[in-house]
């Protein structure tokens, strides 16, 4: 029997030999591997192997119809639909104009202050109604310059002072364009362009330059934009002994004007809505001139939306012009022959006026606008005399004193101011427009 030593690995009784010691390490790799395997892929699938969503078999059910493996039932899916962008509201304004003022001697006297010209008493006892618009614009006779005396008789020449308490009292722009724009002459109506500016008062009718002429005057009001242009029929024969540039671009004679290029100018700078005020007509005449209805029916073929008048110092009353468009459709323009006189010493048969409302309206169709509700407001100017032989003035809306008139008012100015009232009612009816109080 040979002694050869036996090879392989002893472990207590027992010895592994080298074929078994390589199935050993054979089967220590298979399991490392499976180990590492294990870790890195434990879902047992890899970067190349696309996954699907699998729909579960329905679990079988057991007598009784339960199923043999109560499994939560997954949610549902919900899709939230996107919440929709809401309608614009559709967009409006309300204009204000009030009646012409103008400032004779007797009305000067009254706004003597010390060495200055306080006129924002004559205002008190209206200021709040002035402003409750969105915008509201003013008639000034003459000029505002402070270059030249104050005459105030047939030249009319104001202090600028005026500016500021028409200002403070809810006036947004002056309208220009009168008969007395050059009473003070060319010097002085350019003065009065340059006081507007430094008070912040808009303007229309007259310009510092002819590149401000050709400018459309457009102001946005609640989102709608707005075009004003603004012409005279007559300028009492000044342009004639004026520099040549008044009439070319610094005031707004109609004679001398394009309107039909100024409105084209406007809707091709963005106006929504155009606005036209002219001093025209005759003195003291309630019944528009032929010359009045030409100009207002060219105007509104032209697409003028609303035109207010000056100039009479009486009231005129308000009408709709039609024109039919090339689409079949109707174009509505609003036009007030003449507002009265909102602040003057035309004692008595020509002491009134209105204060002239209409609404911009957007229609159903973005974009596109109408005008509504016109409304007229009438006015008095009481005057009366003080201890020192000179008047008090005050501007009044009628109908906030028919029931009790202002502290000191004499009976037969309460009874003149009820007059008035029902005059005006009388003249403007109620086809077009409805009185208003306030």
């Amino acid at each position: 029997m040979s002694n050869k030593p036996v090879k392989g690995l002893k472990i207590g009784n027992y010895r592994i030999t080298p074929l078994g010691l390589g199935v050993l390490g054979a089967l220590a790799l298979i399991l490392i591997a499976a180990i590492v395997i294990a870790v890195l892929h434990p879902f047992g699938g890899g970067t190349d192997v696309a996954v699907t969503n699998v729909i579960p078999d329905a679990p079988e059910t057991q007598e009784g119809g339960e199923s043999e493996v109560s499994e939560a039932t997954p949610e549902p899916v919900v899709t939230q639909e996107p919440t929709p962008t809401p309608e614009p509201e559709p967009r409006s304004a309300t204009i204000r104009s009030l009646g012409e003022i103008a400032m004779p001697q007797n009305l000067l006297r009254s706004a003597v202050n010390e060495n200055t010209f306080d006129f924002s008493g004559m205002f008190s006892l209206v200021s709040e109604v002035m402003g409750n618009a969105d915008y509201t614009v003013a008639d000034v006779e003459g000029t505002l310059g402070g270059t030249t005396e104050y005459s105030g008789s047939d030249k009319m020449v104001t202090p600028p002072s005026l500016i500021s308490a028409l200002k403070n009292s809810g006036v947004d722009m002056l309208m220009l364009a009168n008969d007395h724009a050059l009473d003070g002459g060319w010097a002085e109506l350019q003065a009065t362009v340059a006081n507007c500016q430094s008070e912040g008062m808009d303007y229309v009718g007259a310009a510092a330059s002819a590149e401000e002429r050709a400018t459309p005057v457009i102001r946005n009001i609640n989102g709608i934009n707005v075009a004003f242009i603004a012409y005279t029929e007559s300028l009492n024969g000044n342009e004639k002994d004026a520099d040549p540039a008044a009439v070319e671009y610094g005031v707004n004679l109609i004679s001398k004007s394009n309107a039909k290029k100024d409105i084209e100018d406007a809707r091709a700078a963005g106006a929504d809505v155009i606005v036209c005020y002219c001093s025209w007509g005759e003195m003291l005449k309630q019944k528009p001139t032929e010359t009045e209805q030409k100009i207002a029916k060219k105007l509104a073929e032209w697409g003028v939306d609303v035109i207010i008048g000056y100039h009479p110092h009486v009231v005129q009353p308000a009408i709709w012009l039609e024109n039919k468009q090339s689409d079949g459709t109707v174009h509505r323009t609003l036009c007030l022959g003449a507002t009265g006189n909102f602040l003057s010493d035309q004692y008595g048969q020509y002491d009134n006026g209105v204060i002239f409302q209409f609404t911009i309206q957007e229609t159903d169709e973005y974009g596109k606008f109408t005008i509504t509700s016109p409304v007229y407001i009438p006015t008095f100017v009481w005057r009366a005399e003080t201890e020192d032989g000179k008047y008090d003035y005050h501007s009044l809306a009628v109908g906030q004193w028919l029931d009790s008139e202002p502290e000191g008012m004499a009976y037969a100015d309460a009874a003149r101011m009820r007059q008035v009232w029902a005059d005006i009612q009388s003249l403007m009816g109620s086809e077009v427009a409805t009185v208003a109080a306030e």
